[in-house]
């Protein structure tokens, strides 16, 4: 459906909220988005109950909190990184549209299998749900609900609820971790001049647009509906704004700079995917020369289209 809509999707579309499988465990809330939803998902999981024993009276966001806290910092609850694997590819990855995805998931603590055992069986089955996953059915309430408040905020609020902060943030925080993946090698980034210098400049560049925006739509004059439409537009656009139309190398589909499924699993997302390739089992590649020259590149794609994207955030005269 995407490819004969792709053009009114890119001109329209605010964001996509997959909806496919609402269950794949009855442990906690589970919730894969772009860095833009982040605060609109922590606000709407505060206003609806938790379904999980022990939580009476309590919100999603508090179960999902304590039982899942995000690695990078403990006082948020966990939210993933889009990989693949689901209907929201072609949208999010390819064509740029804002997207997310929420279900309920396994103690990922306790349970490594990769998904629930019959994923994808012909035992997948309403009375599978009905006698073990979710007899109350409660918990596909609390997904329902956050999805459909989802949809409706995104529809219905005068400004677009979207935050470039959370996504400057995250880029900050994705330009860390691989330099320091880098860092393994860190006598042949010294030999073959490999600097990510350029990549956490745009990084920088990018958060002084965001905060800059951010500040300019608390003055926004709401009853001026070119001045609403302006505002709205840079919103809707931003992830646009971190396509590349030449893809990634070997997989031209992918066109996301910042995000991708990853070449080893291809359900997982992996952040700045094509200085990662690059650099994966980079010590034994036959040409060192040719293998840091296309790291090199990858991290001069990866800078440019940041300082671009914080380009598109800048006042419109």
């Amino acid at each position: 459906m995407y490819k004969e809509n792709a053009k009114t999707l890119q001109e329209r579309s605010i964001a996509y909220v997959n909806s496919d499988s609402s269950i794949e465990g009855n442990y906690t809330l589970r919730v894969d988005c772009t860095p833009l939803l982040y605060q609109l998902v922590y606000k709407l999981t505060k206003e609806i109950s938790s379904p999980d024993d022990g939580f009476q009276g309590k919100s999603l966001y508090e179960s999902w909190l304590e039982k899942d806290p995000s690695s990078e910092n403990t006082n948020l609850p966990r939210i993933n990184k889009l990989g693949s694997g689901s209907d929201f590819e072609a949208y999010f990855q390819r064509l740029g549209i804002a997207s997310g995805r929420a279900r309920y998931t396994k103690n990922r603590k306790t349970e490594k299998y990769s998904s629930y055992p019959v994923y994808h069986t012909i035992y997948e089955t309403f009375e599978l749900v009905e006698n073990f996953y979710d007899p109350t059915f409660k918990k596909q309430l609390s997904v329902a609900q956050l999805r459909g408040a989802l949809v409706y905020e995104l529809a219905d609020s005068q400004i677009i609820p979207f935050n470039i902060q959370d996504y400057a943030k995250a880029l900050k925080n994705y330009a860390t971790s691989i330099y320091n993946l880098s860092k393994k090698h860190d006598q042949q980034l010294k030999d073959h001049g490999v600097s990510f210098d350029a990549l956490f400049s745009a990084v920088q560049n990018f958060s002084e647009a965001a905060s800059d925006f951010h500040r300019r739509l608390t003055e926004v004059d709401l009853n001026n509906p070119m001045a609403v439409r302006i505002v709205n537009d840079q919103l809707m656009l931003l992830e646009r704004a971190f396509i590349d139309p030449l893809g990634l190398p070997g997989r031209k589909f992918y066109r996301h700079i910042i995000f991708a499924p990853s070449r080893h699993n291809k359900y997982a997302g992996e952040s700045f995917p094509g200085i990662y390739d690059a650099m994966f089992d980079i010590e034994n590649k036959a040409d060192p020369r040719s293998a840091w020259a296309e790291v090199k590149k990858h991290i001069s794609i990866a800078a440019f289209t940041i300082q671009a994207a914080a380009e598109t955030l800048k006042e419109v005269v």
